[in-house]
């Protein structure tokens, strides 16, 4: 089975939306619209103000409010700032690894990204609690 790069970037970007009374299954509700704006492409995330952002997110489908709704654009800022910083290819090769360690290791500095977060993105894609190449928890 070939991993999909582009699925865990989608994933990740609805496991940081589906917090705080938002459940995966609303925020996958709008998923086309998150893929139009190109919500799940953290370089372009990098490169818009925290208002385009959520401009976006509003045009998407994803309205939880001004306040909410920029709260969760900051969050996918600093996603595109971390993913810039550190560089996409390596990010992607962690996500291959399928490492439940060493992904929450790569994204625990993000702002907005903590267990719950993690946990969703690993419910998403299918990575248990235990370190998928290792077994450890």
């Amino acid at each position: 089975m070939t991993y999909e790069i582009n699925a865990a970037w989608e994933d990740l970007t609805v496991a940081i939306l589906s917090v705080n009374q938002q459940s995966l299954e609303k925020t996958y509700s709008v998923i086309e619209g998150i893929r139009r704006e190109s919500l799940c492409e953290p370089a372009k995330l990098a490169g818009w103000t925290i208002n385009e952002i959520a401009s976006r997110l509003k045009r998407a489908g994803y309205d939880r409010g001004d306040f909410m709704t920029h709260l969760f654009a900051e969050r996918l800022a600093a996603l595109g700032k971390h993913v810039e910083s550190v560089g996409i290819g390596s990010c992607e090769k962690v996500f291959a690894s399928r490492s439940a360690i060493e992904i929450a290791h790569l994204l625990r500095s993000v702002k907005g990204i903590g267990p719950k977060v993690l946990a969703n993105f690993f419910v998403l894609q299918d990575i248990g609690s235990a370190d998928s190449r290792t077994g450890e928890k």
